[in-house]
C-alpha cells in the first residue's frame, strides 16, 4: 500500500494573534506524528500567504483533519492542478504556552506602536527668508 496522507486545516499564529484565513497543510504516513496529530494541536510548519510560500518557520493551530481517503485525494489533485503544494507539518509543537503567546501578542502591539511613533515625520513650515541671517 502506498503512502497515506491527512490534510490539515489550520490557522497561523502570529504576533497579531490567530490569522483569519484558513490554510491547508499535509502530513504523510511516514511522519512520526501522523497518528498523533489532533484538532487543537499547535504545529510547526512554514509561513505562506496568498502570494508567497516562505522558508520562515511558523506556528499553526489545527482546526481540523481530513482523513477520508476520497476527500484527501481530491485535495492532492487540486495541489497538482494548481501547482501550489500544501506545506508540510514539521512536528507537533511540544510545549505551546498560551500565556507566552499572549505576551508575544502584547509585545508585538508595543513594537508596532513604537515603529509607528518612530516613523512619524514632522515638517516645519517656514519661508527660506526665515533662515537668512541679516
Amino acid at each position: 500500500m502506498g503512502k497515506q496522507y491527512y490534510i490539515i486545516r489550520g490557522f497561523y499564529l502570529t504576533g497579531l494573534g490567530q490569522e483569519p484565513e484558513v490554510n491547508y497543510f499535509k502530513i504523510d504516513s511516514d511522519h512520526p506524528d501522523f497518528d498523533l496529530v489532533l484538532a487543537g494541536d499547535v504545529c510547526l510548519t512554514f509561513y505562506q500567504n496568498n502570494s508567497v510560500i516562505t522558508t520562515l518557520p511558523a506556528l499553526i493551530r489545527i482546526d481540523g483533519l481530513i482523513k477520508n481517503d476520497k476527500e484527501v485525494q481530491e485535495f492532492l489533485k487540486t495541489e497538482k492542478e494548481e501547482h501550489i503544494p500544501f506545506l508540510p507539518i514539521v512536528q507537533i509543537y511540544p510545549s505551546f504556552d498560551p500565556l507566552m503567546f499572549s505576551r508575544l501578542m502584547s509585545t508585538c502591539k508595543l513594537m508596532t506602536e513604537e515603529v509607528k511613533k518612530q516613523s512619524e515625520i514632522h515638517f516645519v513650515q517656514s519661508s527660506i527668508f526665515d533662515f537668512i541671517e541679516e
